[in-house]
């Protein structure tokens, strides 16, 4: 079973003196970037310990595909990914992007379908219409496309610590910088999927 988990949002103040780990907030990242946040995700969220090499290898390429299509280049929403680094590796990280939130269902949209929906729900108007709104900012532009039924959000995923980096705190460093983040944006809540099977992400994310 997948829970929707969904914060209301007010700029994060400090709770101690101590400075935080040093975060970067990737809006293009390189491609070794990419490549580095893909091996942490392979290390700290993928179960890599029964995979052989070449398995591995399969699984950060994909990673790195999909970080690529998702964070690189021409982007349709906004997204960025958000690292705390380690010399030249990632010791933790997590991805921000805007995304669909089908309100009735309580799910977000695949990608692919966000986009289906798009295309399909402009094609019905006129061309005055939708150039007028497609100069809109991107609220009011799926107000206006889908009644209220589905929303964009701010959605956090790919939340990953590497296991010699865990118990200092940078899972909820990287998930506050997401929070702080999607109030730069001008949005007042993240949206987030997590398996309640995962105890140890729910125990994060109730304790934000």
């Amino acid at each position: 079973m997948r829970l929707l988990v969904a914060w209301l949002l007010t700029k994060a103040t400090a709770l101690t003196t101590y400075a935080p780990p040093p975060l970067r907030v990737l809006e293009s990242p390189t491609r070794d970037e990419v490549d580095a946040c893909a091996a942490t995700m392979c290390e700290g969220f993928w179960t890599t310990s029964q995979l052989t090499p070449a398995q591995v290898a399969a699984l950060h390429k994909t990673q790195s595909d999909d970080f690529r299509t998702r964070f690189s280049g021409k982007r349709r929403l906004r997204g960025s990914l958000l690292v705390v680094p380690d010399g030249e590796g990632v010791a933790a990280m997590a991805s921000l992007e805007l995304g669909l939130v089908d309100v009735v269902a309580r799910a977000v949209l695949p990608r692919d379908d966000a986009e289906r929906k798009f295309i399909a729900a402009l094609g019905r108007l006129t061309t005055r219409d939708r150039n007028i709104l497609l100069r809109a900012p991107i609220q009011e532009l799926c107000a206006a496309l889908f009644d209220g039924n589905v929303r964009v959000v701010p959605l956090v995923s790919n939340v990953a610590v590497l296991p010699t980096s865990r118990r200092k705190g940078l899972g909820r460093r990287v998930m506050r910088a997401c929070t702080d983040l999607a109030v730069d944006w001008n949005y007042d809540e993240v949206v987030l999927e997590v398996e309640a099977a995962n105890q140890g992400a729910c125990a994060l994310y109730e304790n934000m």
